[in-house]
């Protein structure tokens, strides 16, 4: 009998230090991915509002134990003015600096854009962005800044990937005043997303071992049942060859109901919204970053890179977004 309760203990010992390392492990993956700042890399370019003629007001939106939420004011001089405010979710990268082709669009559209960096990136404050939840947290303390001081008509949001997530989740959270959400390349669950990258990495019994922990460490929220929920009309838009947020594992994929509108972008990938020359710069670009960090691409390539052709705006997505944010926004008059 004593050798049955020793051989039970050990057995109990064993499968309490593979759950702690297992443990340990989803902790470190959910660091790394969200355990440090994210600024401008100096190598790249980052196109301004003086690039596009845009008018420009940096504002403080939130204040939290003296940490700063920060974004910009964006307004296009001679284009007729909506009455509606479009807030841009950025994804994970630099902050809202990355898509100012982008932002130029709508505020050619008419819109003023309202554009929040999350904490740990580019203008805001904090050490690290922490975990994917801080962009929901982000963006109804734009919505509420909006409210009280901006005084639009209507409300509409339109976020990339991880600005997708957080636009859904956001639009969820506050209800009435967002009218319209545009959610681009969004993960359904961020733990999904890494899961998928992980079985990449390692074998696939280890990356399932690990993933009921990575869902206990990152206890994200479902951006596919936020849109389900969300009292605003939803466009889902995702690209159909995507290799970082599979269509299985994203908002698109997994979203159902009414009150959602689809797009599915062929032979795009994880920026469906630029044409299919651009996402291939982009993946040129992001192949000699890393090349580079090995010593093996100099920084010349960098300083000759053609940044402008990897921003081109695929009109027929643009245009989508456009006529979806028509129907369910404010009309220009």
């Amino acid at each position: 009998m004593t050798a049955l309760y020793i051989t039970l203990i050990a057995v109990c010992g064993v499968i309490i230090l593979v759950c702690a390392l297992l443990f340990a492990a989803a902790y470190m993956v959910n660091k790394k991915t969200f355990g440090s700042r994210h600024d401008k890399n100096p190598l790249l370019k980052y196109y301004t509002a003086e690039d596009f003629g845009l008018n420009a007001v940096q504002v403080d939106i939130s204040c939290v134990k003296n940490k700063r939420i920060r974004g910009v004011i964006y307004k296009k001089e001679g284009v007729p003015s909506q009455k509606d405010l479009l807030i841009f979710c950025h994804g994970m990268g630099p902050g809202h600096i990355a898509y100012t082709t982008e932002i130029e669009y709508f505020c050619n559209l008419g819109y003023t854009v309202l554009a929040p960096d999350y904490y740990g990136c580019n203008l805001s404050d904090g050490k690290n962005i922490k975990d994917i939840d801080n962009g929901k947290k982000a963006v109804i303390a734009a919505i509420y800044y909006a409210e009280l001081n901006l005084k639009f008509d209507k409300i509409v949001l339109v976020g990339h990937s991880w600005g997708g997530h957080s636009a859904l989740c956001a639009a969820n959270a506050v209800g009435a005043p967002v009218s319209a959400v545009v959610s681009i390349s969004a993960p359904d669950r961020s733990e999904k997303v890494m899961h998928a990258t992980l079985k990449k990495h390692m074998p696939k019994f280890l990356a399932d071992l690990l993933y009921p922990f990575l869902c206990v460490v990152c206890g994200g929220e479902s951006s596919a049942r936020a849109a389900e929920n969300c009292s605003a009309k939803v466009l889902l838009i995702h690209g159909e060859c995507d290799p970082l947020v599979s269509v299985a594992n994203s908002a698109y994929g997994a979203a159902q109901g009414e009150n959602i509108e689809k797009y599915l972008a062929k032979g795009k990938r994880h920026n469906p919204y630029n044409t299919v020359n651009a996402e291939n710069k982009l993946a040129e670009l992001a192949s000699n970053l890393s090349a580079y960090k090995r010593g093996a691409v100099p920084k010349s390539f960098f300083a000759d890179f053609d940044f402008a052709a990897a921003t081109e705006e695929d009109a027929g997505v643009m245009g989508e977004i456009a006529r979806f944010l028509a129907r369910n926004g404010t009309k220009i008059d």
